[in-house]
């Protein structure tokens, strides 16, 4: 005659299904050691509540209550369980808050219409990769391999950058054309050249650097006046040339701060311009461009 240990012990048998728990004797085990241990007391008040149940019922609890006991040992015994140990569970992990970014527009080559506020990166066919963040009423174009132009569309100035390597020998009197021999290829070659250019007032020589790369700081001045110039009128008063012809020209009485730096190699010079008239607004809004500059070398 089966005992109620032994109904106990199939229907736990059975519920620990030995191909899908390999532990289930074991198990076993330690669930019938709880029952035989464990107190066999009637909650006081059961009785007068609920009426006495027959033995049937009686085993059916029991295998019940064995097997969610065996769930709980189970649990607290299997390889690799952290339930129900503190000192195991796992620690609580924090999703990190993007934040999200701009998307970044690629610089049309083109001299097209004024640019959506917004980041853009002029690479290629620029020979540097040179990221920048613009607001609302400016224009920007690929000049080719040599130059990226920032400009406001309603007032002259903005932010120009350039590789090149001819730098004017007068720029009061173009028919003097470049210097000859060329300024060397270094930075401090290049600032040299611009400080002993005559007409051209060079001050607040630094050290500097834009995004990591490092090089040299100045202030360009031109005259208040060309009036004893000889340059043609469709040139200006030009201070360098670019490789395809291109010409950086300055008005009379502007004022330029110049960044000559070394990037993997290519010297790099970044213009701002500093017209005249320039209110306290637009000098934050063209310094907010500057500061918005990420370079990086082509690839």
């Amino acid at each position: 005659m089966s005992t109620d240990r032994d109904v106990t012990t199939r229907i736990v048998r059975s519920w620990l299904h030995e191909d899908a728990h390999e532990d289930a004797d074991r198990i076993l085990n330690l669930v019938l050691n709880e029952i035989d241990t464990t107190p066999q007391r009637r909650a006081i008040g059961l009785a007068r509540r609920f009426p006495i149940m027959n033995n049937n019922l009686v085993r059916l609890g029991i295998a019940a209550a064995v097997v969610a006991l065996a769930v709980i040992v189970a649990v607290k015994v299997l390889p690799g369980s952290n339930v129900g140990n503190p000192s195991a569970s796992p620690s609580t992990v924090q999703t990190p808050t993007v934040t999200p970014t701009a998307s970044i527009r690629p610089m049309p080559a083109d001299r097209g219409g004024v640019l959506d506020p917004g980041t853009y990166v002029a690479g290629d066919p620029f020979s540097l990769k040179v990221t920048f963040t613009l607001p609302s009423g400016w224009r920007g174009s690929i000049g080719g391999p040599y130059v990226v132009d920032l400009r406001w569309a309603d007032k002259p100035g903005g932010i120009s950058f350039s590789l090149f390597d001819k730098v004017s020998a007068d720029p009061c009197h173009a028919e003097q054309g470049y210097l000859n021999p060329p300024a060397g290829p270094s930075v401090d070659d290049l600032a040299s050249a611009f400080a002993n250019m005559p007409g051209i007032v060079v001050r607040d020589v630094a050290d500097a650097s834009v995004d990591g790369f490092s090089g040299t700081q100045l202030t360009m001045s031109a005259p208040d006046s060309f009036a004893s110039c000889t340059f043609s009128s469709f040139e200006g008063y030009v201070i360098w040339e670019l490789p395809l012809g291109s010409k950086h020209t300055m008005g009379a009485g502007e004022r330029d701060r110049v960044w000559i730096l070394d990037v993997a190699g290519k010297r790099l010079v970044i213009s701002v311009s500093d017209e005249p008239g320039y209110t306290d607004a637009q000098q934050a809004e063209l310094q907010a461009v500057f500061d918005s500059i990420r370079i990086e070398p082509a690839n």
